[in-house]
């Protein structure tokens, strides 16, 4: 049995909606809600889907060049 290395457990990142005469938040987009997987040493993995679904978004999240707004992301 193959040890995991990569588990994403209910990664979630929304962006913020600015707007207003006062620049406030109106609302929010969410690009990536409660995604989980696990990525077992020797896997290989694909992460499809129509253009603006999120893909880019989930492999900045699991790269740490953004921060969630909710769930983790453990590499060992």
């Amino acid at each position: 049995m193959s040890a995991t290395i990569l588990k994403v457990k209910n990664l979630t990142k929304f962006f913020p909606i600015i707007g207003g005469v006062i620049r406030h938040k109106i609302g929010e987009v969410k690009a990536v809600n409660n995604v989980s997987f696990n990525l077992k040493k020797g896997d290989t993995i694909g992460i499809v889907g129509e253009s603006g679904c999120g893909k880019t978004t989930v492999a900045r999240l699991i790269l740490n060049l953004i921060e969630p707004t909710g769930g983790e992301v453990i590499f060992q």
